[in-house]
């Protein structure tokens, strides 16, 4: 695999408004009526076009307090893809000591079934787009967001599906494994392109059933 190891602070997201700073909101017009849980309920805002093509609907989610503020928010990250939490593969020994989940995964979710990396927020200047990250943990991810506190070389942010699971998971300092674009093993390998890129695929099948 290759990358090197370094001593990194987590913490942890979610896609609810407190983590991803978004509230409801009715639309009228060029405005629409924030919903809040603070006096006063009801505030209205002045509503901005969509940072995508995306269809606005009478009630809707709006980004709050980022650049996009009063936009709708799409739930995408900043390479436009849907966070993911990590789940790790059937074979990995997370899975293997929770056989009842693992075997609801197969009977009702078989497309869960091989593992996936995670959406891990980081700051670009330091890990650029596609960096993958193996923290102790949570599984393998990769970097496809960024976030307003995320910055420097010592700090990411890992994605969960629910906010219990990201209090859950809190800050904690480990020692993550960090593979940059072109610095795998595989990429270093002097072979033409198509017998690397045969050989990435078969390195990521082995992951997605044995780790992740």
């Amino acid at each position: 695999m290759g990358g090197q190891l370094l001593a990194i602070e987590t913490t942890a997201y979610c896609s609810c408004g407190y983590c991803c700073n978004w509230e409801y909101g009715l639309m009228c017009g060029p405005w629409y009526l924030a919903f809040q849980k603070r006096f006063p309920l009801i505030r209205p805002r002045r509503r901005r076009k969509p940072r995508t093509g995306r269809k606005s609907y009478l009630v809707d989610k709006y980004w709050t307090a980022t650049s996009l503020s009063g936009a709708p928010y799409e739930g995408l990250t900043a390479t436009e893809t849907f966070p993911r939490q990590a789940r790790a593969g059937p074979l990995h020994i997370r899975s293997l000591s929770h056989p009842v989940d693992l075997a609801v995964r197969l009977a009702l979710f078989p497309w869960r079934l091989l593992g996936q990396p995670g959406t891990i927020a980081a700051d670009p200047r330091c890990y650029p787009f596609g960096t993958r990250i193996q923290v102790p943990g949570y599984g393998w991810g990769r970097v496809e967001d960024t976030g307003g506190d995320v910055k420097g070389p010592a700090r990411l942010d890992l994605y969960f599906r629910s906010h219990r699971q990201a209090l859950h998971w809190g800050r904690r300092t480990v020692k993550a494994r960090v593979v940059k674009p072109g610095e795998s093993r595989i990429d270093k390998l002097p072979l033409p392109g198509f017998m690397r890129g045969g050989l990435q695929g078969l390195d990521h099948l082995f992951h997605s059933v044995f780790t992740m």
